[in-house]
């Protein structure tokens, strides 16, 4: 080759109906089969998540409770374990006694049960001896 000649260039590959890959010439596919694949590939990813989501939620549905029941009954065995105070409000009535247990650690005030007052208050003592009471005389 001189300095003044160019060199020939053969046809781009590209232009025509085949490319080259690897050295294999290979028909190039039409923009609309590219399409389609692309559809079909997004539709068998969309049904393996749902599958795999159904899955999911089924074992949720069917395990949860087996995994959560231990953990609230232990977490309840622990609340059990601590000491609360005692309220008791009676009734006009006297008869009748408001339950309530107060918790120094969550400062938790829990509501129980309208009940039979113990002897002390139901005969107008006001306070079982020794408890601390408000305005006590």
């Amino acid at each position: 080759m001189r300095v003044g000649e160019r060199r020939a260039r053969k046809p781009a590959a590209r232009n025509g109906a085949a490319d080259r890959i690897r050295g294999r010439a290979v028909a190039r596919r039409p923009v609309r089969a590219r399409r389609d694949e692309r559809h079909a590939k997004n539709g068998r990813v969309a049904v393996v998540v749902s599958l795999f989501l159904v899955l999911l939620a089924t074992a949720l549905l069917v395990g949860g409770p087996a995994v959560i029941q231990p953990l609230l009954q232990s977490a309840m065995a622990a609340r059990d374990t601590k000491q609360v105070g005692q309220i008791i409000y009676s009734m006009p009535d006297r008869t009748l006694c408001r339950h309530l247990s107060f918790d120094n650690e969550t400062a938790e005030l829990t509501e129980g049960a309208v009940a039979q007052c113990p002897q002390d208050l139901a005969k107008g003592r006001g306070r079982a001896e020794g408890n601390f009471a408000w305005g006590a005389r």
